[in-house]
C-alpha cells in the first residue's frame, strides 16, 4: 500500500491551487462556447461621491481640483496602469470609473487612493475585481504637454 507523505501532499495541494487560480478566468469550451478567448483579470475602480463632495468651493478651488485630478489620471494612463478612465455624466453617486491593470487589489487601491480627488475627500473609491476582454490595445489620446 503506498504511503502518504508530506511531499506528496504539498505537490497535490499546489497543483490543486494552481488549477483553481487558472480556473478563475473563464475560458471558452464546448460547454461555454460564447466566452471570449481573450479574457483577462482587471480591477475596476468606481469613483464615488466622497464625504466632502458637496462642500462649497470657489471657482479657483474647483479648477485646481479638476486640473490635479485629471493630471493624475493622465499620469496613470501614460504609465499603463489605467487602461480606461472616464466620468459618468448623470450626476449620481458614482462619479466615474477606471479599469486598472494591477497585480493585486492592494496595488489597484493604492493607485486609486493616490488620486488628489480621493485624497481631498471629494471622492471615495471602490475597487472591484473583474474579468474583461483584453483591453491592452485601447489607446487614449491626449494633447501634447506643450498644449499642441
Amino acid at each position: 500500500m503506498p504511503r502518504f507523505n508530506l511531499t506528496t501532499a504539498a505537490v497535490a495541494l499546489s497543483l490543486l491551487i494552481s488549477g483553481m487560480m487558472a480556473g478563475q478566468v473563464p475560458q471558452p469550451s464546448e460547454q461555454f462556447p460564447d466566452f471570449p478567448k481573450n479574457l483577462k483579470p482587471y480591477f475596476i475602480a468606481l469613483y464615488v461621491k466622497g464625504a466632502k463632495a458637496d462642500a462649497p468651493q470657489s471657482k479657483e478651488e474647483r479648477d485646481t481640483f479638476v486640473r490635479q485630478h485629471t493630471a493624475y489620471l493622465r499620469s496613470q494612463v501614460e504609465a499603463g496602469k489605467y487602461l480606461l478612465v472616464g466620468p459618468f455624466t448623470d450626476g449620481g453617486q458614482i462619479r466615474g470609473m477606471a479599469v486598472i491593470n494591477a497585480a493585486s487589489a492592494q496595488e489597484a487601491r493604492a493607485l486609486a487612493e493616490a488620486d488628489p480627488g480621493v485624497k481631498s475627500g471629494r471622492m471615495a473609491i471602490e475597487i472591484h475585481p473583474g474579468i474583461l476582454p483584453d483591453i491592452g490595445c485601447v489607446h487614449v489620446e491626449y494633447q501634447s504637454k506643450a498644449g499642441k
